[in-house]
């Protein structure tokens, strides 16, 4: 029989949490156990504790076994795509509006070794320089909050491995690290797009996407997205793309196609205005703006595209730094001034901290299974934890700021730590006395004292 995880952690807040998602896991003829399984990773990933891979998971919860979780991860045939796919439902139901945006980006995970699956040696980003690691590409939704920054909302909208071209023909590899026949190798804006689309079948709905130059200087990229008539705000690299300078109304001008380069070293400095874009911890948020209505040039022909203008007609953002210029190109958003232009771009760098906090927060890049299922499982996990801290958060209106996601994790480890006090203290059980004796040790950061049934460990209150 299966066994559940202990009573006394799995919190009211997390039995309505995981209601919407208790189904996907009634897969075969061990459902039970693949649904217990599933709380017990889901318990593990949101406990203290510095690893959170599978051997030390399988240490935290004492109902639970390191091959149990392996199972679950690796050879169990729940779907990571349906789940991601029913995450997206459920946040874009409670949080998503016309305001929102959907924010494309990838994060690395450093590897050691060949055998991990879609490892190789590439930029890596979490290390700043080309390396061994794998990469997973990311839509991640934001719903900005001008008036107080940090206040924003954001969940995942799905993650994929990128599979580099290597792989397509190392047969015995894929074999050994269990990547489906179907899966062949994509650039990693193909994939993204795929994520996009998910998201347009869902009507999750958002205004624009947004996503740095990576994405942004694909030529490709940018035609799928205004076929699908999605307005986006995409970093661009001005060397590698022909500009013609418009009117700000759009109409052309006796000035000739040149290259962005060039375009920015002749902009004078009255260009550049002063834009209060939000508000921080610390006061008014600003920045170096300027822009300019442009319509992009082919220079020559590329994969079909005829050489000269192209139907993508839009402004070219700059913003001054103090070392350099960053430039996007936005399509789709005309209307906007320069300071609503300068909040939307602002909307992107929240994909970033989300990858921070489900690395730093819930053990994001600590798997260390080798299989393509076990890679996407995990990941898929994770950002289910990732999105039930952001909804215990956003539960807490009534405080500005809202508060961080540790101090949320703070708040839930409160929550589980108490009601097993009296659970140790009742139960005639010396077996299950001592397991969670010790689980409640971990918990706890700082040393705890029980004397009987009295606690005098840190304070109740969040």
């Amino acid at each position: 029989m299966p066994q559940a995880p202990l009573p006394a952690l799995w919190t009211s807040q997390l039995t309505k949490f995981f209601r919407p998602f208790a189904s996907l896991w009634e897969t075969g003829a061990r459902s039970a156990d693949t649904r217990a399984n599933a709380r017990s990773y889901l318990l593990g990933l949101l406990l203290p504790g510095e690893r959170k891979s599978m051997e030390p998971i399988a240490d935290r919860l004492p109902q639970t076994t390191v091959d149990r979780i392996q199972q679950f991860l690796t050879d169990s045939p729940w779907p990571s795509d349906l789940l991601q796919t029913r995450l997206i439902e459920v946040m874009a139901q409670r949080f998503a509006t016309a305001q929102g945006v959907l924010s494309l980006d990838d994060t690395s995970f450093p590897k050691q070794g060949r055998a991990s699956v879609g490892v190789a040696r590439q930029w890596c980003g979490s290390i700043g320089k080309s390396a061994n690691c794998q990469v997973g590409v990311s839509l991640y939704y934001v719903l900005p909050r001008p008036s107080h920054h940090a206040d924003l909302i954001g969940f995942s909208c799905g993650m994929r491995l990128y599979l580099p071209q290597g792989w397509s023909e190392a047969s015995t590899r894929r074999e050994r690290a269990r990547v489906p026949p179907e899966i062949e190798f994509e650039e990693k804006w193909r994939i993204g797009l795929a994520l996009i689309d998910r998201a347009r079948r869902l009507h999750v709905s958002h205004r624009a996407v947004l996503a740095d130059a990576d994405y942004g200087r694909s030529l490709e990229f940018r035609q799928a997205l205004r076929a699908r008539g999605k307005p986006y705000a995409l970093g661009i690299h001005l060397r590698s793309i022909l500009l013609m300078p418009l009117s700000p109304t759009g109409a052309p001008t006796r000035m000739r196609p040149q290259n962005g380069q060039q375009l920015l070293a002749e902009l004078p400095p009255t260009a550049y205005h002063t834009v209060t874009w939000g508000r921080g911890t610390k006061g008014p948020l600003r920045m170096e703006m300027a822009r300019v209505r442009v319509q992009v040039y082919v220079g020559r022909r590329y994969r079909g595209t005829p050489q000269g203008p192209t139907d993508e007609v839009g402004w070219l953002l700059l913003e001054r730094r103090t070392n350099e210029t960053k430039a996007y190109l936005l399509w789709g958003l005309a209307r906007l001034s320069l300071r609503q232009q300068s909040q939307l771009m602002r909307a992107r760098w929240p994909i970033e901290q989300g990858y921070q906090q489900m690395k730093e927060e819930l053990g994001l890049d600590h798997f260390e299974g080798r299989t393509w299922t076990g890679w996407h499982h995990h990941v898929t996990m994770v950002t289910l934890a990732h999105a039930f801290l952001m909804t215990v958060r956003a539960e807490g209106t009534h405080r500005r700021p809202l508060p961080t996601l540790p101090k949320v994790r703070k708040w839930i480890r409160a929550q589980m730590e108490f009601p097993m006090v009296t659970v140790i203290s009742d139960s005639t059980d010396t077996g299950l006395r001592k397991r969670m004796l010790d689980r409640l040790l971990a918990l706890t950061d700082s040393q705890v004292r029980l004397q009987g049934a009295k606690w005098t460990g840190p304070s109740a209150t969040p």
